[in-house]
């Protein structure tokens, strides 16, 4: 391990892994500490969904901007890793499965009409019944929008990562437990067994980012929101679309990915703390809700059941920028759901604030001094 580097990220997630791959491509020579192992936690247990017009709200121009970026760079981190995120394209059909969901889906298709990245049509439901007749009968029309990307989140992020140490990014199994200030700049962190110097610190430690409100003397109001996948058997022929829709009071996504395996998704339940173990409850939950859509699942046997921490803050936006009172200390966490989706944006952001002291892409609302605020 070098004993000097210019920048510490501090998390091997895909936030911190897109960080350190930006920082890299411009020269800066960076190390990575994970304390567990790449992409073990939230980053590799997503969805891997990348559909920036599901989702409205203060962070909805970087989410498109994010997915134009993902469009440029996956071709780019697949060839530099050797690791094939097991991209795929297609359509997404947010499902009516109640007939007062008729109005706002179909408001939904100017909407989305509106960024030139997409197209959105409204569609009855013997259309969709032509795309895909094994759809629920109970069914009262859908938004289709072409196309998203479906990726595995995993293999993005492992992708993402070996990409950067192909840039000269070192990645270090190991915990910091601390930063080392001088003249209340960071100059380096403690480590278990030593220290290492360097110019910069970017905090991206996901569900776990609370841990650094001890290093910065100033609260981080981030919290483990649980959140839990299942997979069965996969369909024959295969699913061709990301559905979606809202059924027995929560949504669902059912979609089948490059593994061959459907996909059911996800649960969110608050207050749970860093407890990762699978329940029958939520496995329950999104068994009914994919059967809502196709009833056929029911006799599809259940192959793999995963659960993971997703970080989130009270106002459910993101923290990025500079920590407030500590020259070289940048931060990256709270994306909830969205961190694969805003893994490149969020890259290119931290990376220019570390180089540049100012970046270009609109993230001032983001700072984490809006809770000190309140």
């Amino acid at each position: 391990m070098n004993s000097r580097r210019d920048v510490v990220v501090i998390g091997g997630g895909i936030i911190g892994s897109s960080i350190a791959y930006r920082l890299a491509s411009e020269g800066k020579s960076v190390t990575v500490f994970e304390r567990d192992s790449i992409g073990n936690n939230a980053s590799g247990y997503a969805l891997g969904l990348l559909n920036p017009t599901n989702e409205t709200g203060n962070i909805e121009s970087l989410n498109h901007l994010s997915f134009t970026m993902h469009k440029e760079m996956l071709g780019v981190i697949q060839e530099e890793s050797g690791v094939d995120a097991q991209v795929l394209t297609m359509p997404h059909l947010e499902l009516a499965l109640d007939e007062s969901e008729i109005p706002y889906l179909k408001s939904e298709v100017d909407r989305i009409n509106e960024f030139s990245e997409f197209k959105s049509t409204w569609l009855e439901p013997d259309e969709i019944r032509k795309i895909e007749p094994r759809i629920t009968d109970e069914l009262y029309g859908g938004t289709l929008v072409e196309d998203i990307i479906i990726l595995d989140s995993y293999k993005l992020t492992l992708a993402t990562a070996q990409a950067a140490e192909s840039h000269g990014v070192e990645v270090v199994l190991g915990e910091v437990t601390g930063i080392i200030y001088k003249n209340g700049r960071a100059v380096g962190v403690n480590l278990r067994d030593g220290q290492i110097d360097c110019d910069a610190v970017v905090l991206a430690l996901g569900p776990w980012s609370g841990t650094s409100s001890l290093w910065l003397d100033i609260d981080v109001p981030i919290v483990p929101q649980k959140g839990e996948i299942i997979r069965v058997e996969g369909l024959n022929p295969p699913l061709g679309v990301h559905f979606h829709g809202n059924t027995l009071g929560s949504s669902c996504s059912v979609v089948q990915k490059a593994d061959g395996a459907t996909w059911l998704a996800a649960t969110s339940k608050d207050g749970t703390g860093f407890d990762v173990t699978p329940s029958s409850e939520a496995s329950e939950s999104l068994s009914l809700r994919g059967m809502r859509m196709f009833p056929e699942l029911e006799s599809h046997q259940l192959l793999l059941h995963t659960a993971c921490m997703r970080p989130v803050t009270p106002d459910g936006d993101p923290i990025l920028g500079k920590v407030p009172g500590k020259d070289g200390v940048f931060i990256a966490t709270g994306t909830g759901g969205k961190g694969i989706l805003m893994g490149p944006v969020i890259g290119k952001a931290i990376a220019d604030l570390v180089m540049n002291g100012e970046t270009d892409l609109k993230i001032g609302q983001f700072g984490l001094a809006r809770f000190a605020a309140n």
